[in-house]
């Protein structure tokens, strides 16, 4: 599965309004809605990490005729 741009700048831009909302209400809880927008972003980019690896390692046996690596 290819990372989603959309998806991953949508959740930095709302991460992004929270904290500034946040700011200019001195609300706290706009600061919870922005840590958990970040936190959907990482994980995006974490599940896309190993997606990515696992891709390098079907490579490295393709490539050596072995398996278990």
């Amino acid at each position: 599965m290819a990372l989603d741009h959309d998806q991953f700048n949508q959740l930095l831009s709302e991460a992004q309004a929270h904290a500034d909302r946040a700011v200019s209400e001195n609300n706290p809880q706009h600061y919870q809605q922005a840590f958990e927008s970040s936190l959907k972003a990482m994980r995006l980019l974490a599940e896309e990490s190993g997606n990515w690896r696992d891709a390098v390692v079907r490579a490295t046996e393709e490539f050596q005729g072995d398996e278990g690596i």
